[in-house]
């Protein structure tokens, strides 16, 4: 994979050389050569066949390894890139999915576990770069709860419809209005809309940002049964919102969520970082191990109230990282590798109705080493949250949601983490291969 990614970096430097090699060779056997060129043509080409003398070796050699080169090039991309994923694969991923969401498995959707993929990077080994991550519109006004009509004609059949009504009910009950009166309703952003662009050499996503506020997306979980943080079973209501989760024209209006920016960070060795929820985050499955970080979109990372920022999704890692890590400046400059950043899909959370942008980050350091710097700037207590795991761990990792027990371990986001990432070192076709090795080991 490496060599690969090497390869597609340098291709077109690559191919100059050959090309220029071939080129100037010719023109030096055609100027040695005896007679006119424009007569004398097929004498003239017989020279380059003769491998014998030190030019028309080079010359066939360049030829050769030019043609050698782009061949071997573009079989290998094609085995990589494979879209389509193979149905047993698809059914696999449904053993290992939440009930809700295994009718959107297949078609390009990859899940596991509680979430599913609603907009993925059709090159998934390189993803999007962070600069064609678009803020395509932002809807400044408050969300607004529609009533029971509008909301059938919006999203169909559906046993419970989220209204007004039900929503002024849920922020005037007491447990909400100590929320208020402590001043913890704040605002959030949410996803509204997202697409692809169908540019293939400059691919960009398109996302479309709304306001909402604490209540309404906890009045948003609360009907789906997902209130103390704790993984249990999900309720029928979830299951039939699930199907419309998509992304384009054809998706249903999305509820009110806090768009979070899911952050995988990989070390120099090649170790994923895994960090365990502290128990004080009661609505985010505390004592749950994590890939590795999460943090919700605030109104500075895009806008400064009066322009869009560019590329504000490093805005937002780089405060993720100074929030999380208590990183400053320099600090962050010299221990993450910025230029490295990849996103790679926009994901559901059906365990709480929520959608994250799931991004990946290298580190300038191995995890050793990582780990050595910022035990010095947290609590012994955070610093003992950290561990890096090999990449070749991820296939036992994500077994372990067959397991009732076992997939308490697990942050009920990390399995899809996990899982998009694992595809996006292997590509495709060797994720599928190696995956499908280990689930047959465990039968």
């Amino acid at each position: 994979m490496k060599v690969f990614t090497w390869t597609r970096r340098y291709r077109a430097t690559i191919n100059s050389i050959l090309i220029t090699c071939f080129t100037s060779l010719t023109l030096n056997t055609i100027s040695n050569a005896e007679g006119n060129v424009f007569k004398d043509y097929i004498k003239i080409a017989t020279q380059f066949a003769q491998v014998n003398t030190l030019s028309g070796l080079l010359t066939a050699g360049s030829l050769v390894l030019l043609i050698s080169f782009n061949v071997c090039f573009w079989i290998v991309r094609h085995r990589l890139n494979k879209k389509i994923l193979c149905e047993e694969f698809s059914n696999f991923m449904k053993e290992h999915t939440s009930p809700q969401l295994k009718e959107s498995v297949g078609n390009g959707c990859l899940s596991w576990g509680e979430g599913k993929t609603v907009e993925i990077c059709n090159d998934i080994i390189f993803g999007w770069n962070p600069e064609n991550i678009l803020l395509d519109d932002y809807e400044n006004e408050q969300y607004r709860f529609y009533s029971s009509e509008e909301c059938k004609r919006k999203f169909g059949n559906k046993s419970y419809y989220f209204n007004t009504d039900d929503y002024n009910r849920f922020k005037a009950s007491d447990a909400f209005q100590e929320v208020i009166r402590k001043g913890n309703n704040l605002p959030r952003f949410m996803l509204r809309r997202c697409a692809k662009n169908y540019n293939k050499n400059n691919r960009k996503l398109l996302l479309s940002f709304g306001r909402t506020e604490w209540s309404q997306t906890c009045y948003i979980w609360d009907r789906f049964g997902k209130s103390k943080g704790h993984e249990v079973a999900s309720n029928d209501l979830m299951s039939e919102y699930s199907v419309g989760i998509k992304s384009g024209d054809e998706s249903d209006p999305y509820l009110p969520n806090s768009l979070c920016m899911h952050l995988l960070i990989e070390s120099m060795d090649n170790r994923v970082v895994l960090a365990l929820i502290s128990e004080s985050k009661r609505n985010d499955n505390p004592g749950t191990w994590a890939a590795t970080l999460g943090e919700q979109l605030d109104l500075e990372d895009f806008t400064d109230g009066t322009n869009y920022y560019d590329n504000f999704v490093v805005r937002w890692m780089r405060r993720a990282f100074q929030e999380e890590y208590k990183f400053d400046g320099a600090m962050y400059d010299d221990i993450v590798d910025e230029a490295s950043m990849k996103c790679l899909s926009i994901d559901f959370e059906s365990d709480r109705y929520n959608f994250a942008l799931f991004c990946t980050v290298q580190l300038r350091y191995t995890f050793d080493a990582f780990y050595e710097k910022v035990k010095v700037l947290l609590s012994t207590e955070e610093a003992s949250k950290l561990r890096g795991i090999k990449i070749g761990e991820i296939p036992e990792i994500l077994m372990t949601y067959a397991d009732e027990e076992k997939r308490k371990l697990y942050h009920p986001s990390t399995y899809l983490r996990l899982l998009i990432f694992f595809v996006h070192k292997y590509g495709y076709a060797r994720a599928e291969r190696l995956l499908l090795k280990c689930g047959k080991k465990k039968k």
